[in-house]
């Protein structure tokens, strides 16, 4: 795979791209746009990235590098409208910071490396838009990226459209371990009744209501719905 054994001048090529590239003449539907077409428009391959990833697969990519290529630039797509001094802005100040291991392009790289398809890269970028934008945080970006990487996008979409604060377990079914909901359990209420039977051989009759379990939207599902689909009611 040559985004592994290339990985140092991809990675340098992406930093420039997101600190210091003007993205706002990116134009394009990718849906009805092939990899083939993408490999011979020269106005994107001015993009350091893109014209990385481009000399690469004339040397013979496989498929997956030609799909890479296509995430790339679906989540470039996403940004084009954020002025790269922002990106720098924001971008140095988390490198700086010392809190994480990973550099942020390179965390970038991994990200959308994982997703599944182009679409998902969009919508990676669309929370990382957010985060330059100071409407969620680092942790929060990781952490709702991470929520969409583990889930199909059917799934997404479900979710998007039928989530509610309160659900059943039932309901979400094995979405519950996508980091989308927080499990509760409600609390267990013991009575103690007298008889009022005196044939009873039981003075007290003991009735225990709840312990139920049910889940809730999670703080990152709030973020997934506010800024990829509807807010929660």
């Amino acid at each position: 795979m040559k985004y592994k054994t290339s990985k140092n001048s991809i990675q340098e090529s992406f930093d420039k791209t997101l600190k210091g590239t003007n993205l706002q003449d990116i134009m394009i539907d990718l849906s009805d746009t092939t990899i083939d077409t993408l490999l011979k428009d020269e106005l994107l391959k001015e993009i350091p990235v893109v014209k990385t990833l481009v000399a690469f697969a004339k040397l013979g990519a496989n498929i997956h590098d030609r799909l890479f290529l296509k995430k790339i630039i679906s989540f470039m797509n996403g940004l084009k409208d954020i002025p790269h001094t922002e990106r720098s802005r924001m971008i140095d100040k988390i490198d700086a910071s010392k809190e994480q291991r990973v550099k942020v392009g390179e965390k970038l790289l991994y990200i959308i490396d994982s997703c599944n398809d182009y679409e998902n890269s969009e919508l990676v970028s669309r929370l990382f838009k957010a985060f330059i934008q100071e409407k969620i945080s680092y942790d929060e970006f990781l952490r709702s990226s991470n929520a969409i990487e583990r889930i199909t996008s059917y799934d997404l979409k479900w979710f998007l459209k039928n989530a509610r604060k309160y659900m059943t377990v039932e309901e979400v079914g094995s979405l519950i371990s996508s980091g989308l909901f927080d499990l509760y359990y409600e609390e267990i209420d013991v009575t103690v009744e007298d008889q009022d039977d005196h044939e009873s051989t039981d003075k007290y009759k003991t009735r225990v209501d709840g312990g139920g379990a049910g889940v809730t939207i999670s703080r990152i599902g709030v973020i997934i719905l506010e800024i990829i689909g509807k807010k929660v009611l």
